[in-house]
């Protein structure tokens, strides 16, 4: 069985009186396997992780700090020294729990539009992702059951307090009725990919509307009349 030792290094980093802080963590994933995954946050952000075949820093960040592009080389030479002490307190580890399994949280996901959904009017449909560990994960958007790549953007990963992740993957539209839209989510730790869907909902035509807002002062007209003859009924 896998095992992992989860080590977190967190620092805050000033080039100069005039540069903004930054704050980096280093999180170490430590396996039997001997592979070890290292992921550097910067700012809450997932920045990027340790590609040690490469012996570089694969950065996952569209838009990273200067900082972190200055001390690439360093930040990787860290990275690369870690290797021996995470497997120290993988094997402390395992004497004190052996059986120890790998962690693995599934995501929750969820969808929701920028803008109440209208026929016709470009709107933007957001995919979340919560909740899950390791930091590698999936979308796949569809239009009645088609796959589409046009108009999609994948945020960057964020960091949650407990240590796990949370991405948002953004797909703009211009909704029509009868069309459906479904975010597919692939993850190491669910069993099958997860699919959430969402269509514009039907509107209420005007007629409908009248009939239905006649139906109801008709009703409420008929509920007073009986409340009136109610109390004035004698004893």
């Amino acid at each position: 069985m896998f095992v992992i030792a989860l080590i977190v290094i967190t620092g805050a980093v000033c080039a100069s009186t005039t540069t903004p802080s930054h704050e980096f963590h280093f999180s170490y994933g430590c396996y039997e396997t001997d592979d070890v995954r290292v992921d550097l946050v910067v700012d809450g952000d997932m920045a990027g992780y340790a590609d040690f075949t490469k012996k570089e820093i694969v950065w996952a960040m569209p838009q990273l700090p200067q900082l972190a592009k200055d001390f690439a080389k360093r930040i990787f030479e860290i990275a690369e020294s870690s290797t021996v002490r995470c497997h120290s307190v993988l094997g402390k580890a395992k004497k004190a729990d052996p059986g120890s399994p790998l962690r693995q949280e599934a995501p929750d996901i969820s969808i929701y539009t920028r803008y109440e959904g209208e026929d016709g009017v470009v709107n933007t449909l957001f995919c979340l992702a919560n909740d899950f560990y390791p930091p590698t994960i999936n979308f796949t958007w569809t239009k009645n059951d088609v796959e589409v790549t046009e108009g999609v953007l994948n945020l960057r990963y964020r960091h949650n307090s407990d240590g796990t992740f949370h991405r948002i993957s953004t797909l703009s539209l211009i909704p029509r009725e009868g069309d459906f839209y479904s975010c597919k989510v692939q993850h190491e730790a669910s069993e099958q990919p997860l699919s959430i869907t969402w269509k514009l909902k039907k509107k209420m035509s005007s007629s409908a509307a009248k009939f239905f807002t006649s139906s109801l002062v008709l009703s409420l007209i008929g509920i007073m009349t009986g409340v009136f003859f109610l109390i004035k009924k004698p004893n």
